[in-house]
């Protein structure tokens, strides 16, 4: 990112000869002179954030992180958490990672926005915001923050902004082809690097580069502009909106998975084996603390009666093995009520595991398959899915 701090100020003026199909409707001028207000804005609303995680001084711990809207994909589809794509943007893990961004959003940011229409900016920063972390987290499973995509996007817009538009002058320093070349050494830095979400930056990268073509100058007409801005407008309220409506139905389950002896059973999307042994196989969404879920398929002896053995079944698992899938500390107390019959046949249990570090929801379901009894235990935050035990529990069936 220290190649961008080269680059001449945003304060330069040039001309812009538009394009002759629309050079009726144009002004001829393009300033990127005054101070891009959006911009420093941005900038404020990161280091307030990073303020009010605790990280100025010594950085943001990884459950602070995810409390305050990391991108985790097993949040955005566990819970319809899709806020996330748009808070990680602005979220930073220190001052150094927010001073890097910041550079690059000063320095082309700042220059862009002073350029093109300002409803055409705000629409490229929501537009690059979800193009990042959407891409993210559709490619990658890392859990990942930062306005480094939406720089990315900026950078892009810069780029394509330049060239369809024609831009002449000294800003062709901060409009058109010259920039690519740094654009692409900036992203092959990024793909040589450990820990940087590469799928986040090209989502940020198309998606400013395909708003680059549409932006505006400041000095022509915006109707054009006002629908771009309503159209992002549209596309936050339409994430938030989604998780919302979404979340009942969540976690969505993915395919069939292993469990012991001859039985299978659909796991939430995204989850994977957290552990295994001789009578279970527990798969966990990956996440730690507060935040972890996991389900546990394991089998017992039989016994007279699907109700009879579910509570003890649980109990026993849970205080051997499965208290440590929960991460919440040494057990200090687990409460279970009577199992309750179920219509389609079985037992469910509820109740809850509380330990030195925190507390967790258990819910199972226990079914009479084969002459042995199989439970399915649920172990999830406060407020996690009521029916997401049961629906698992409808998809256990013997392996293939």
């Amino acid at each position: 990112m220290n190649i961008l701090v080269q680059m001449a100020p945003w304060t330069e003026e040039a001309s812009l000869t538009p394009p002759p199909e629309e050079a009726a409707g144009a002004s001829a001028g393009l300033s990127i002179a005054g101070v891009p207000w959006v911009t420093l804005g941005l900038l404020l609303g990161c280091l307030w954030v990073l303020v009010a995680a605790g990280g100025l001084r010594s950085g943001v711990g990884l459950a602070a992180l995810l409390t305050f809207g990391a991108k985790a994909t097993p949040l955005i589809l566990d819970r319809g958490e899709t806020w996330r794509l748009l808070a990680a943007n602005f979220l930073h893990k220190d001052p150094l990672h927010l001073a890097f961004n910041a550079v690059a959003l000063w320095n082309v940011g700042g220059a862009l926005e002073r350029a093109v229409r300002p409803a055409d900016y705000l629409a490229l920063i929501v537009f690059t915001a979800l193009g990042t972390t959407l891409a993210s987290a559709v490619g990658a499973d890392s859990i990942s923050l930062g306005a480094s995509g939406m720089a990315f996007g900026l950078l892009a817009a810069s780029a394509s902004f330049g060239w369809r538009r024609g831009v002449r002058g000294p800003l062709r320093s901060y409009f058109g082809l010259r920039i690519v070349p740094w654009l692409l050494a900036l992203f092959a830095a990024g793909l040589g690097s450990a820990g940087v979400d590469n799928w986040g930056h090209a989502g940020g990268l198309l998606a400013g580069a395909s708003m680059g073509f549409f932006l505006t100058p400041r000095t022509w007409p915006g109707e054009s502009s006002a629908r771009r801005l309503a159209a992002a407008a549209g596309a936050v309220l339409g994430t938030l909106a989604l998780g919302v409506i979404a979340a009942p139905a969540l976690p969505a389950l993915g395919p069939l998975h292993d469990g012991p002896a001859a039985v299978e059973a659909k796991m939430p999307l995204g989850w994977r084996r957290a552990g295994s042994g001789p009578n279970h196989v527990s798969y966990s969404n990956g996440l730690s603390g507060g935040f972890r879920s996991s389900a546990t398929l394991l089998q017992a002896a039989a016994c007279h009666g699907h109700a009879c053995g579910c509570d003890r079944t649980v109990r026993s698992a849970i205080e051997s093995e499965l208290w440590r899938l929960a991460e919440v500390g040494a057990v200090r107390k687990l409460q279970l009520g009577e199992p309750a019959a179920l219509r389609g046949g079985g037992a469910r249990v509820d109740g809850s595991l509380e330990g030195d570090e925190g507390r967790t929801q258990v819910s199972a379901v226990c079914q009479q398959r084969e002459g042995a009894l199989v439970a399915l235990v649920v172990l999830q935050p406060a407020g996690g899915s009521a029916s997401l035990v049961e629906r698992m529990a409808g998809t256990i069936s013997p392996k293939q």
